[in-house]
């Protein structure tokens, strides 16, 4: 059965998987361990709380992340949860598919497609593809695998990626090798995975893109002519390849992220987000948007109160600091969910703990307009064991916030924090406590 560790899971691969493919997931994982490598997936007949645990430990630490797909497993929402997690905190993802992608396709909604976009595929929806196919697959994850192992010896300090770019709080793969000119992209009976990683072409300094083609020598459009000419470059073929809804994704990004909500955007930066354009790739804005909703789609998808693997990866942030969770919680500081707000700043004080404008941003949170995110605000800096500006803040909250449970927060995060002026406050509130308790007594 699975490999478990009795701590800490620490391992090469971890398989995610629908119970129904359970005997396909053991084969699966001996012939990794073949190759030597620590493997990780649930086992059905560990204790559940356990079984949870382990579980997001082996997503977190893990080099290579294989997820075994069916039509039954697209649509498991634990699956889909793993397939999230894994994305956000860097790993390798390797779909194996037990169907022809036309027969999987229908099952996977528009995240899931994001996520899963035609890298690292392989298919053994017959049994002699195990054999044909194994090969190839083993030399992709090998190779995966070598390349972290170098990466975590030779670095030391905060993790960093140097291969991707951070952008929207994601360690972005800048390869995406999805062909916006492609009627179909999903042949079936692709089964030799392709490197995650960017090639760069040599003196290669083109940069003809959707901009040059659709705006020439402009140097800043409105949003109104932007969006127009995007639809009717690339509607059709975001709606072909993904959903409606991604497409509206898509264009709800660009105008809340590109733009910054201006009713017009500079050719500057348009360029700050494309990052350039290296290889000459006609198709370079929307390769970067397609990562850039991945990243977005991915946190919503751990963090989002339904999640099965929310409440571990929040326990586990502060073992597992990623640059892309940590930028990513920041983002989601301002989502239109106060849910979503009140749970990024409990996590974004785990996550970054090191980071001094970690505080600055919770001390922001104390202002908000929900109570639960100011509570959280209050419990996530008594944690961060925060002074100075954040004990004046906290101690602001505790004796003038109108909610009762946000001051309840605020005098615990004041108790945690122990500085002077914190020390104050909690000695201001036994004396007044003591005096109202004798008032209250009657006189006999």
């Amino acid at each position: 059965m699975a490999t478990h560790l009795d701590s800490k899971v620490k391992c090469d691969i971890m398989i995610s998987y629908n119970k129904m493919d359970l005997e396909f997931t053991c084969k699966l994982a001996e012939k990794f361990r073949e190759q030597g490598w620590i493997v990780w997936f649930a086992d059905p007949k560990m204790e559940h709380r356990l079984m949870l645990n382990q579980k997001g430990e082996a997503i977190l630490s893990c080099k290579v992340f294989v997820t075994v797909i069916t039509d039954v497993s697209a649509k498991d929402v634990q699956c889909q949860d793993e397939l999230a997690l894994a994305y956000i905190s860097n790993s390798s993802i390797f779909p194996v598919s037990l169907k022809k992608y036309r027969d999987i396709s229908p099952s996977l909604d528009g995240g899931m497609k994001l996520m899963l976009a035609k890298i690292n595929w392989t298919f053994f929806f017959k049994e002699e593809l195990f054999v044909e196919n194994m090969p190839a697959l083993l030399a992709a994850m090998g190779k995966e695998i070598m390349e972290k192992t170098e990466d975590n010896t030779n670095i030391s300090g905060p993790p960093n990626d140097s291969n991707t770019i951070l952008f929207h709080g994601m360690n972005i793969n800048v390869n995406d090798n999805w062909n916006a000119d492609s009627e179909d992209e999903s042949e079936e009976e692709t089964s030799r995975p392709q490197s995650g990683r960017a090639q760069k072409s040599e003196g290669t300094s083109l940069s003809y893109d959707f901009w040059d083609r659709v705006f020439a020598e402009k140097s800043e459009v409105t949003w109104v002519d932007f969006k127009k000419k995007f639809e009717v470059e690339y509607k059709d073929k975001i709606i072909k390849t993904y959903t409606e809804e991604e497409f509206k994704l898509f264009v709800n990004l660009i105008y809340k992220d590109i733009f910054m909500l201006n009713k017009s955007m500079k050719r500057t930066s348009y360029d700050q987000f494309c990052e350039g354009n290296p290889n000459a790739d006609p198709h370079r804005f929307y390769h970067r948007l397609a990562q850039y909703a991945k990243g977005y789609h991915a946190m919503r998808e751990v963090f989002n109160m339904d999640s099965t693997l929310r409440l571990i990866t929040i326990q586990k942030l502060g073992e597992f600091c990623f640059p892309a969770v940590i930028n990513g919680l920041t983002d989601m500081l301002k989502d239109e969910d106060p849910n979503i707000r009140a749970i990024a700043t409990i996590a974004l004080a785990k996550s970054g703990r090191a980071q001094k404008m970690t505080v600055e941003k919770i001390i922001g949170m104390l202002e908000d307009d929900d109570r639960l995110v100011r509570e959280s605000g209050c419990l996530a800096l008594g944690y961060l064991k925060a002074g100075g500006k954040s004990e004046l803040a906290v101690a602001d909250r505790w004796r003038n916030d109108p909610i009762k449970s946000v001051r309840e927060a605020a005098e615990l995060a004041l108790k945690r924090m122990g500085g002077d002026l914190a020390k104050k406050c909690i000695h201001i509130t036994d004396v007044l406590s003591g005096e109202m308790q004798f008032l209250k007594t009657p006189i006999s």
